[in-house]
């Protein structure tokens, strides 16, 4: 079983596709394509949500995934996002996807695509308000030095990195992270998986129970980043946990009563 923690489906409201050039320009066709890579579950946002600017933006994004998620109720996983630009109006919003939506995941939150910053107060009471409630957060920062800020600014809380890394320097600035801190599990979508090595770094330094199969879909094309996992020199246990097992295991253990 494959399960993606990271997908961006194409938003249904404002026609909006993050493809650089669209193949699959709506769900159905989105979902057939990750169909077509062999994947049997997704933790998934849709691009409104991704990109909200007005808290009017971000409720609806969280309302279309949802309800793409009761049309495909064994395939679609929802998940939370937030601008915290907007206070009070995301930590309702955060509770309201906890209580009323079903979700325990939170992001993959992008601070410069929804133009907000990790370092207010206000980003801080959401973290907080994410953690009391046993939900994970999944976000996006280049900066290694922000990345760690973020680890010890949040240390109960379980985090997720989006994206591996970027330059050899990155492999152990920011990968090695994960080795200091036991809250922090690696996201391997987007770039750095396809250069050689560095999934099998991720593993020497956060353990095979802490890497997870993301793909970013519909930026990115799940297919490749499934090959580099079957085909790493890494034992079949360990590609079986990160393509589906470590994921479930941490979706369990936030409260996930799915299969």
């Amino acid at each position: 079983m494959i399960y993606d923690c990271h997908v961006h489906l194409p938003s249904p409201r404002s026609g909006v596709t993050l493809e650089w050039q669209p193949h699959t320009p709506d769900v159905p066709s989105a979902i057939r394509y990750l169909d077509r890579c062999g994947i049997d579950h997704i933790l998934a946002s849709t691009a409104l949500g991704l990109e909200a600017k007005t808290h009017q933006d971000m409720i609806a994004g969280n309302d279309e995934i949802a309800s793409i998620a009761s049309e495909y109720p064994d395939f679609v996983v929802p998940t939370c996002q937030v601008n915290t630009n907007f206070h009070q109006e995301a930590l309702i919003e955060v509770r309201r996807c906890h209580d009323k939506l079903n979700m325990i995941w939170v992001g993959e939150l992008c601070a410069y695509a929804g133009e907000y910053s990790y370092r207010t107060p206000a980003f801080a009471d959401m973290v907080h308000l994410a953690t009391r409630l046993n939900m994970i957060v999944n976000f996006h920062e280049d900066d290694y030095r922000e990345v760690e800020r973020i680890c010890q600014a949040f240390p109960d809380t379980t985090l997720v990195l989006a994206h591996l890394a970027d330059t050899p320097e990155d492999t152990v600035s920011r990968i090695g992270l994960a080795q200091r801190y036991p809250n922090l599990y690696l996201d391997i979508c987007g770039w750095g998986i396809e250069r050689m090595g560095v999934l099998e770094h991720a593993v020497r330094m956060a353990g095979p129970d802490r890497v997870l199969f993301g793909s970013d879909f519909t930026i990115n094309d799940p297919a490749s980043v499934i090959a580099r996992v079957e085909k790493s020199y890494l034992d079949e246990e360990t590609k079986e946990k990160i393509l589906g097992g470590n994921l479930v295991r941490l979706l369990k253990e936030h409260g996930w009563t799915g299969r």
